[in-house]
């Protein structure tokens, strides 16, 4: 029992130090060559991270510098090309289209700068369904975002992906 109290306030410890260290927002960054990209590729998965898990309505002036920062370097990386296909993109939702980049972006970046669309389409997909269903709430009801969950619960997002590819 004793080890037990022990072990349950160590985890508590640690999980507040885990959740109460803070994302540093890259100011100021210019991108001239590769390498700059390849230097914020941790500070680019930080910030994705941080954003999925982050609910749509708390601190925005904070989501709005790391939306600006990822959308900078998505549009100018090197490594990752994202593909935005009708159908498959959660247009009507702002958000969602943006988290949608994230997911393919994360997708890329930490499988070896994955290239096949299929795949980064799907993890888009996913990461766009996942944070709707978090904050679905604060955005209220996306009919595309509807779809693709549809889709997926039936196991038919990657088929349908495939198809507008």
């Amino acid at each position: 029992m004793k080890n037990t109290i022990k072990t349950l306030v160590l985890l508590l410890f640690v999980t507040a130090t885990m959740t109460a260290q803070e994302l540093k927002i890259p100011n100021d960054v210019t991108f001239e060559k590769a390498e700059d990209y390849t230097t914020y590729e941790p500070q680019v998965l930080e910030s994705i991270d941080w954003l999925q898990r982050t609910p749509a309505s708390e601190q925005s002036a904070k989501r709005e510098k790391l939306n600006a920062f990822l959308l900078k370097w998505m549009t100018g990386s090197p490594t990752v090309s994202i593909e935005l296909v009708a159908g498959i993109v959660p247009l009507e939702c702002g958000d969602c289209l943006m988290t949608f980049m994230y997911g393919w972006t994360k997708y890329s970046l930490e499988n070896n700068y994955a290239k096949d669309k299929i795949d980064c389409a799907v993890a888009g997909a996913e990461h766009a369904i996942e944070f709707y269903k978090k904050n679905k709430a604060t955005l209220g009801k996306q009919s595309e975002m509807e779809k693709l969950i549809r889709r997926k619960k039936k196991g038919k997002l990657r088929k349908y992906i495939e198809s507008k590819f």
